[in-house]
């Protein structure tokens, strides 16, 4: 039989970021498929009685919807960074070095 390999300290770097960090990688999927629910629901926001003057509900849903979907892209930006390796921060590609 032989035997299993010898890990080194440097084998904990050969984890690929999202094995690394589970719950940043749970937060970007939640809220990337948040994001894209809230336009695939469309009893949401289809309905002709939340009239608010002479606009149907839709413009007002959409008024908020929007910013709030480029918030939250923003923070799942934020947590993309923060996955990344210090090596893979100064912008090299990785078939490069």
């Amino acid at each position: 039989m032989s035997q299993p390999p010898v890990m080194s300290e440097d084998s904990t770097s050969a984890r690929s970021p999202v094995a690394a960090h589970p719950v940043l990688s749970a937060a970007i999927a939640i809220l990337i498929i948040a994001s894209i629910a809230g336009s695939l629901v469309v009893p949401i926001y289809a309905s002709a009685t939340p009239k608010i003057g002479d606009f149907p509900f839709f413009y007002f849903y959409m008024l908020i919807y929007m910013p709030a979907v480029c918030v939250a892209l923003l923070i799942v930006i934020a947590l993309q960074n923060r996955l990344r390796s210090p090596a893979d921060a100064d912008g090299t590609p990785e078939g490069a070095k």
